[in-house]
């Protein structure tokens, strides 16, 4: 029943995906197939009796819109919240110009950048990844570079789209102590959280790099395709004119968020300051920061906080498209795990009895594929995590040299998903498709895929 589940998956995805290629509405349209998914699974008996709820109304269809209003608040109290404040935050970093205050200082160290915009894109993805290994998730640390990095690049004259993208790509590699996908490999190897970082690190590093020029040549090919698409490509900004109404000092407002991320991550603790905040709370005290600010430089409570009212605006504007759509994606990626999509891709695997090379690099593309489908990698390796360890053992593969390749991959396939809430959330405020995000990304980061195989089965 498993297999049949996982047909009807694959004709769900190919029907969802014709269905947005032709412009279908992209919440709507994951919300109803993820809704027949829900039918179907139960009706097969695939799915428990409230889709992972312990109650139920009595009757299927109450108990979805149950499961819909039920994902709305889970998600609205966790990331969604968190969405929603960096959303407010940027729409009020824009209104006091702060934005123009950050361009204006970092374009005067990096004006030779200018020469070379590509270069300086593709530079944030190493330093990207340094600070992911220090925050909570891909959607925390999106939304910080959005707030801080997205502005810089847009002054040195970047597409926003390639923007958007090497953005992404700072969130690829889920390694380090904040890694919930790095922490369950460990524990299925039985292994030691450091052994396994530094493996990871033999793989990552090298492939960091490769994929620096990946992104660079893709990005650069887009671009040159959206020449010809009016408003695609960035106007030119002239620097000068940024400041003529803002303090220099304003600057420092966009970045206090990733700031602060750093100063009280316990991961990294540079001041040893015993205090631990979750970044929502970073973004009340840089709002507080940046108000009082705004109240000593205008001399009126009035005006500082007709000032304000872009936050609240700017968080609305976000719950009623990224959290709607985030909610739908999930409720299709659901209906996908329901089905037994990725159960019966990874049974089928085992049953074709491949030598250990093939084994190793159906796995990673097939981890790489179900979170490019799902959009989550959690999920995806939640699943496929737990048969590594018995697989190795069939098949005589060293299990670290199965497990890096296939956790990597889930990471990579998130980025190139255009219903990760990653790429939906920063998508949004930076006014870019995910879609077209995430054609950019797909390329680059299938090839890594395959090179995280090569990599993995010579170093392991």
């Amino acid at each position: 029943m498993t297999l049949i589940g996982g047909l009807i998956a694959i004709h769900f995805v190919l029907l969802t995906a014709f269905l947005l290629y032709r412009r279908y509405n992209p919440s709507f349209t994951l919300l109803i197939m993820g809704m027949l998914m829900y039918f179907i699974s139960h009706w097969l008996g695939l799915a428990g009796p409230s889709q992972g709820h312990s109650e139920t109304t009595g009757f299927l269809l109450f108990d979805f819109f149950k499961f819909l209003i039920d994902s709305f608040i889970t998600r609205f109290g966790s990331t969604g919240l968190l969405i929603m404040l960096i959303g407010g935050y940027v729409e009020f970093m824009k209104r006091i110009k702060a934005n123009d205050a950050l361009i204006y200082v970092t374009m005067q160290p990096l004006s030779i950048l200018k020469q070379y915009p590509y270069m300086a894109a593709v530079m944030i993805i190493p330093i990207g990844q340094i600070i992911f290994i220090a925050t909570p998730s891909a959607v925390a640390l999106g939304l910080l570079l959005i707030t801080t990095v997205y502005p810089v690049l847009i002054g040195l004259g970047v597409n926003r789209l390639t923007a958007v993208s090497v953005i992404a790509a700072c969130t690829v590699f889920d390694m380090g102590p904040t890694s919930s996908n790095a922490a369950m490999a460990t524990e299925l190897l039985q292994s030691d959280s450091i052994f396994y970082f530094t493996r990871q690190l033999r793989v990552a590093l090298p492939l960091t790099v490769v994929m620096m020029a990946l992104f660079m040549i893709s990005n650069k090919y887009f671009d040159k395709k959206d020449l010809s698409v009016p408003g695609k490509m960035p106007r030119p900004i002239n620097i000068e004119e940024l400041i003529k109404t803002t303090p220099l000092y304003y600057a420092i407002f966009p970045a206090l968020p990733l700031i602060f991320t750093v100063l009280f991550a316990p991961s990294i603790n540079i001041f040893n300051l015993g205090v631990t905040l979750d970044i929502a709370p970073l973004i009340i005290l840089s709002m507080f920061i940046a108000v009082i600010a705004e109240l000593i430089r205008r001399k009126s409570v009035k005006d500082t906080f007709a000032a304000i009212n872009p936050f609240w605006s700017g968080a609305g504007r976000i719950f009623a498209s990224v959290i709607v759509l985030i909610v739908c994606a999930e409720i299709f990626a659901t209906g996908l795990i329901n089905l037994g999509l990725i159960d019966s891709m990874a049974a089928a695997i085992q049953a074709l009895g491949l030598n250990s090379i093939f084994v190793i690099i159906l796995l990673t593309l097939l981890s790489f594929s179900a979170a490019v489908i799902s959009g989550s990698g959690v999920a995806v390796f939640t699943t496929i995590g737990k048969f590594i360890p018995d697989l190795a053992l069939k098949f005589g593969i060293p299990a670290i040299a199965l497990m890096i390749p296939v956790q990597l991959a889930t990471g990579l396939g998130r980025a190139a998903s255009p219903i990760a809430i990653v790429i939906i959330a920063i998508s949004e405020i930076a006014g870019v498709s995910p879609f077209d995000v995430a054609k950019r990304n797909a390329g680059p980061l299938l090839i890594i895929a395959f090179l995280l195989v090569a990599l993995s089965s010579v170093l392991f």
